[in-house]
């Protein structure tokens, strides 16, 4: 009698803890909905970083863009030619300064020349490095040549001459790969602007015509 009466107790004790169980299950789940919280729903890991790049600075081949575009009085450089002195027809490189299809294919070693159209006085500086799937990152640094990711940098001052190159710069293939990097334009210590390019091995575009060229720049 007292073993059939304990099996009755222990059937009970089961009984309750899994009703206790499924209802905290229950409870679980729908906090994990109002909350928001993955760890009980059972929810995917991934969906919340969808909307972490929302506002994120993604760049396009030979495009710039002005972090300052907004300021009053305009953005720093409202326009841009950047030149090589390697490929490209004399055509090519002469390009209208400009926010769009600016020159964005260049080989390592090979001189990046910039002519811009600047909204104020004083030098800017260049700074490049590789490319960032954010560039919004430009805008919470600083900015010294000691960094040791920045791979080259130049200053660029406005010319005596008309139409003459404001500055300079190379990636020299003993430190820097083909790749893509990011040369950012920065004024008094802030970015003012950005843009990407693609780098390829040296000599290694010497066959390319205009066209080949123009079509690399919206392929990569």
């Amino acid at each position: 009698m007292k073993k059939i009466f304990a099996l009755i107790i222990s059937a009970a004790m089961l009984f309750s803890l899994a009703s206790c169980s499924k209802t905290n299950k229950t409870e679980s789940s729908a906090l994990a909905k109002e909350t928001g919280s993955e760890a009980d729903a059972g929810g995917n890991a991934d969906a919340g970083k969808n909307n972490a790049g929302a506002d994120a600075v993604v760049l396009l081949p030979g495009v710039l863009h002005q972090f300052d575009k907004d300021a009053d009085g305009g953005p720093v450089i409202r326009g841009i030619t950047l030149k090589g002195n390697r490929i490209g027809s004399s055509e090519f490189n002469e390009k209208d300064p400009g926010v769009n299809g600016i020159r964005c294919v260049f080989e390592l070693n090979e001189w990046v020349e910039f002519y811009p159209e600047t909204n104020g006085t004083g030098s800017l500086w260049i700074y490049v490095y590789k490319h960032a799937d954010d560039a919004k990152v430009y805008t919470e640094m600083g900015f010294t040549e000691e960094d040791t990711k920045v791979l080259a940098t130049c200053t660029l001052e406005k010319p005596e001459e008309a139409g003459d190159q404001w500055g300079a710069f190379y990636l020299n293939p003993d430190y820097a790969d083909p790749g893509v990097y990011d040369i950012v334009f920065v004024k008094d210590g802030k970015a003012v602007a950005v843009m990407e390019a693609r780098f390829f091995a040296e000599e290694s575009l010497g066959d390319k015509s205009d066209d080949d060229l123009r079509a690399m720049m919206k392929d990569f």
